[in-house]
């Protein structure tokens, strides 16, 4: 009976050893790997477009009502009207060689509210050191090339350009002709006249050039240097006669400056910039309604009246002629 009983101890410690060494073995396999499942992949989000306009627009100009450039804008507002979907307002804000209205779309942030732009943006920084120029705003797109005239009362004694500068030579600093303020293109195309033609006259600054046709055709000065659309309707009426034009203006029997020998480039464009920062689907918005501008017969027959020579370039492109003009202007102020 107590063999017995001794075996069946035995019997178990062989059992249980054999179960540890069993375990023991199992212990030193390497852990089976699970399966590795894909990472989900993230859809791309999208995203929020902006929308755009909310409000109506206004649209900045730095010289005041009547001026070339603020009757441009009024009639590329009316045809950008039906493409933005809201009204747009030309709000005319004079003064500070232009800084009042550059400042004022500056400061910003509505996204609302732009800048309608001349060769100004250019020139005005360099004469008068402001804190802004062009590369203080997007690009939106330049519209237009807006030829300019020296013009003369109709009953003025020169009939010819000749006959001017040979009138201006013999009396140095005898004539005023009426320019844009100091920063206009208009001023510094009657600064590169003088050095050209060798004659000596007062450029007198004017903030308007409707204001200077109408000082033309009151005697009050001896001609004026302005933009073709401002003196177009006095012109068309026989009141004033243009002696010299700066640019070659389709339909119109004017000689150029280049027809008379003198060896420079005015080039007054006409374009919208947006603030810094303003988002691209705006740009591209305004870009695209800029484009249909044109197509619109009111705004076709307005600037086919003015002369204007139509001349798109958006964006990049615009810039490129900033800067050209810049070099340009910068290299004759020296």
């Amino acid at each position: 009976m107590l063999k017995s009983r001794k075996l069946q101890i035995v019997f178990a410690l062989c059992l249980v050893f054999i179960m540890l060494v069993a375990v023991g073995c199992g212990g030193n396999e390497a852990p089976k790997e699970e399966p590795k499942q894909e990472a989900a992949k993230e859809e791309p989000k999208e995203e929020p477009k902006v929308e755009w306009p909310t409000k109506n627009i206004e649209l900045v100009y730095h010289s005041k009502a009547g001026s070339g450039g603020d009757m441009f804008l009024r009639a590329m507002a009316k045809s950008l009207e039906e493409p933005m979907g809201k009204s747009i307002i030309v709000a005319n804000k004079p003064g500070a060689a232009a800084m009042n209205a550059w400042k004022y779309v500056d400061d910003s942030s509505d996204g609302h509210t732009f800048l309608g732009v001349s060769s100004t943006l250019i020139t005005s920084p360099i004469l008068n050191n402001l804190p802004l120029d062009y590369t203080s705003f997007e690009p939106i797109a330049m519209m237009f090339v807006d030829p300019m005239i020296l013009f003369v009362n109709a009953e003025a004694p020169w009939d010819t350009f000749e006959e001017f500068v040979e009138d201006a030579k013999a009396n140095p600093g005898k004539y005023n002709i009426a320019g844009g303020i100091p920063g206009e293109l208009g001023f510094v195309a009657g600064k590169l006249l003088q050095e050209a033609s060798g004659i000596d006259i007062n450029v007198v600054p004017f903030e308007s050039g409707a204001d200077a046709a109408v000082s033309v055709l009151g005697g009050h000065v001896d001609g004026a240097i302005g933009e073709y659309g401002e003196a177009v309707n006095q012109l068309d009426a026989g009141k004033l006669k243009i002696l010299v034009a700066f640019n070659k203006i389709d339909g119109v029997d004017a000689p150029t400056v280049g027809d008379k020998g003198m060896d420079f480039v005015i080039e007054k464009f006409r374009g919208v910039v947006a603030p810094k920062g303003t988002p691209q689907e705006v740009i591209d918005a305004w870009v695209e309604g800029a484009q249909q501008a044109y197509d619109d017969p009111e705004f076709n027959q307005y600037w086919n009246n003015m002369k204007l020579v139509k001349t798109f370039r958006p964006g990049a492109e615009f810039i490129k002629v900033m800067e050209a003009q810049d070099a340009q202007i910068r290299k004759y102020m020296q």
